[in-house]
């Protein structure tokens, strides 16, 4: 980052310092958003709650006021206590304007020359307008610091692009030479992607499968008798991430559930996979596995006797690869 003057305008707008950031990636995810602040990854639940004038905010280390365009919202983990609209319901690209703010946050004015955001797909035309929205001058809150940013340009990259690069630049591809893929595994959906030797997505093999909001909304169904009501789909994540398989502070243990529910989801992308690659399969020569719940899919990587496998840090790996995305 550097400071510059901006010079007066010809409407007279008082000089001040600008703090310039060249680039910055951003992934505001269905589970989480995720970005990098001062070389240390920062993580977020992708939940957004407004609040009424009579409701009171609040932050935490996980958690965000934001004050935006008249209105305030939280952004986080109190958003999800207080019953918040999470991103694998809402939409990520929808909610993306608000979900990004935190990370946006600077002591000074700040311009920022490019924020870079992944996209399940950058042929998107109405996704991409979406984003595109955000190149302009924002002013807003976060905890009660008045924040003020400039977004030049946005770029939209293609899902899974950032952990390619990331592993070719790590040298972790063992056949470089073959086709490679990377499988993320995300709250709303997961997305299995090709890419040729030398980088190029091989756009026929996308496939695009069910993610872990599937597998939670699977297990709700099956708790419901236990319950007595729906059981909320980022409860049930959060005990499966935390490796308890139990349902927020009840006794209600959904472990039996819960490997019943993975097992198919397993087998289902692992049948999706053979079919839908089986021009490349002879040819294939790894898939690294990313997203939160990447180590879901353990089974899977020892039946492939190596060739599949999970990346090192797989929630972050590919905000890693981003990270360096036109640098």
């Amino acid at each position: 980052m550097q400071t510059e003057y901006r010079p007066a305008t010809s409407g007279g707008i008082q000089q001040h310092r600008a703090a310039v950031r060249t680039q910055l990636a951003i992934d505001p995810g269905n589970r989480f958003t995720k970005w990098i602040e001062c070389q240390t990854v920062r993580s977020i639940p992708s939940y957004v709650k407004e609040l009424a004038d009579w409701e009171e905010g609040g932050s935490d280390a996980h958690s965000y006021e934001i004050e935006f365009s008249g209105r305030r919202y939280l952004v986080g983990r109190l958003a999800q206590l207080m019953g918040g609209l999470p991103a694998f319901e809402g939409g990520k690209a929808e909610l993306a304007h608000l979900l990004i703010l935190p990370a946006l946050a600077s002591d000074s004015p700040q311009r920022i020359e490019r924020l870079v955001i992944p996209t399940p797909d950058s042929r998107n035309q109405q996704t991409i307008a979406k984003l595109k929205q955000l190149e302009t001058t924002i002013e807003f809150s976060v905890n009660g610091h008045e924040c003020l940013s400039t977004i030049r340009s946005v770029v939209a990259v293609d899902e899974c692009r950032g952990a390619y690069d990331f592993a070719l630049s790590r040298q972790m591809w063992r056949y470089p030479q073959n086709p490679n893929g990377i499988l993320d595994i995300g709250g709303g959906t997961a997305i299995a992607r090709l890419f040729a030797p030398g980088g190029a997505l091989l756009r026929d093999a996308d496939i695009v499968l069910p993610g872990t909001s599937y597998v939670a909304q699977r297990i709700a169904a099956a708790i419901l008798p236990r319950l007595g009501s729906t059981a909320d789909a980022g409860l049930i994540m959060d005990a499966v991430a935390a490796g308890h398989c139990k349902y927020g502070s009840t006794d209600i243990d959904f472990s039996q559930e819960f490997v019943a529910v993975r097992d198919a989801w397993i087998l289902d992308i692992r049948t999706k996979l053979k079919s839908n690659w089986a021009k490349y399969l002879p040819s294939l020569g790894e898939l690294v596995i990313i997203g939160g719940s990447a180590s879901l899919l353990q089974s899977m990587c020892e039946a492939s006797k190596g060739r599949f496998k999970v990346a090192p840090k797989p929630q972050f790996f590919n905000l890693y690869g981003l990270q360096k995305e036109g640098n």
